[in-house]
């Protein structure tokens, strides 16, 4: 075998250790992933268990909102998993697509090589062929015979002889030479079979995973819609339980990626955003938003124990909101998902408040502002379940939620 063909051999080989390393690795983090997602069916069953045990009690209401709740939550792990198992499915493909890609450039690359080698081997056995004749024509001369020939001198006989030893020994390398063209070119072929065998390998695993990737995009769209009929039903049940405004709440957002692209943003802007003119950094002793001091969720449970990050002051909509402190404006921004209307105030030393649900902004990005100003007028925008003044603190460049009674002044 050739030192090209030896060294063609040795990059294949070491390509088909790094994909197979690849694959296992792939399968493990698979194989971590299906464990997980069973952990997780198995809690919601749980939980589910639960629910139908406190829905026909209507008397435990916040009960059965809290499993809801926790149903939702697991059901949005559930698809986290789904949508992490998605993603290595498809890089999987993408993998194996990359190598019946490669695999197919080898096997075109290889073919050209066995014709190159064909035609090689047809020219010099033609050569040979051509000597074959050639000499059966002329007909065999032994070395007997040429000291029988009359008239021939030593000379003549030892340049004869000469010649015909030449002759010998290049018709056993022009043989030789084909011999090792014809295994070169069966070698060839062989690793063309073997390259056929695996790329057939690699296509039948490739129809496999696309087969669980349309089968885990299916449960990821079932898991939504499960995801969104128990929010829907934990959405109604709040709005049933806040029937004064002494128990307003915002309703379940279930879209994680929406609600961590608001906080991204958010993030970004009290970062990057600067003053459009000179302002004057608050005292850090902060004053109450709205002229209504009652308080309807605070920091940081609602009444029915799920995760408020703020405090909620109840007034009609188009109560005035004011500047907690002085200030600039860094958010300003109208939507009707998650905050609804939303301005944050960046208030100097790593301080930051937030004011949600707005029915409408009188304030602009880059505005200074000072304690007590008009920034906005309440609201039920976002995801809320009547009029009220969503109101948090953050701390520094990461925006951490603090309890916002250990500000008021």
């Amino acid at each position: 075998m050739s030192k090209k063909l030896l060294k063609l051999f040795s990059v294949v080989f070491a390509v088909m250790l790094v994909f197979s390393s690849t694959f296992a690795a792939e399968a493990a983090s698979k194989s971590s992933l299906e464990s997980q997602k069973n952990k997780i069916q198995n809690e919601i069953n749980e939980s589910q268990k639960k629910i139908d045990q406190l829905k026909a009690d209507k008397s435990k209401q916040l009960e059965y909102l809290n499993a809801l709740q926790a149903k939702i939550d697991l059901i949005q792990d559930k698809l986290d998993n789904l949508e992490d198992q998605r993603d290595s499915l498809q890089n999987e493909i993408d993998a194996i697509e990359d190598k019946i890609e490669k695999t197919e450039a080898e096997i075109e690359e290889t073919q050209k090589r066995i014709e190159k080698k064909k035609q090689e081997f047809k020219e010099v056995y033609e050569v040979y062929c051509q000597r074959l004749r050639a000499m059966y024509i002329s007909g065999n001369v032994s070395t007997l015979e040429m000291f029988l020939e009359t008239g021939m001198d030593m000379s003549s006989m030892l340049t004869r002889a000469e010649m015909v030893k030449q002759v010998s020994e290049n018709d056993k390398k022009t043989l030789d030479e084909l011999m090792v063209k014809m295994k070169e070119i069966e070698e060839e072929r062989q690793a063309l079979a073997d390259k056929k065998l695996e790329l057939d390998k690699d296509k039948e695993a490739l129809d496999t995973q696309k087969k669980e990737l349309q089968s885990s995009i299916d449960e990821i769209a079932s898991s939504k819609k499960e995801l969104d009929d128990e929010a829907a039903e934990a959405n109604s049940l709040i709005r049933s339980i806040d029937s004064t405004q002494s128990k307003i709440m915002e309703t379940i957002e279930t879209d994680r990626k929406k609600l961590q692209q608001i906080e991204n943003e958010l993030r970004n802007a009290n970062n990057t955003v600067k003053p459009g003119g000179s302002y004057t950094p608050g005292s850090g002793r902060l004053g109450y938003p709205t002229s209504y001091r009652t308080i309807s969720a605070g920091y940081p449970n609602y009444p029915s124990g799920r995760y408020h990050g703020g405090i909620d002051f109840p007034c009609p909509s188009g109560t005035p909101v004011y500047a907690a402190d002085s200030g600039y404006v860094t958010v300003a921004t109208y939507s009707n998902v998650s905050y609804g209307n939303r301005v944050m105030i960046n208030h100097g030393n790593g301080l930051s408040t937030l004011y949600a649900h707005n029915s409408s902004l009188v304030v602009s990005v880059g505005q200074p502002v000072t304690k007590g100003q008009l920034i906005a007028y309440s609201g039920n925008t976002g995801n809320s379940t009547g009029p009220h003044c969503h109101f948090e603190v953050r701390l520094g460049d990461g925006l951490t939620r603090v309890n916002p009674r250990n500000y008021l002044g």
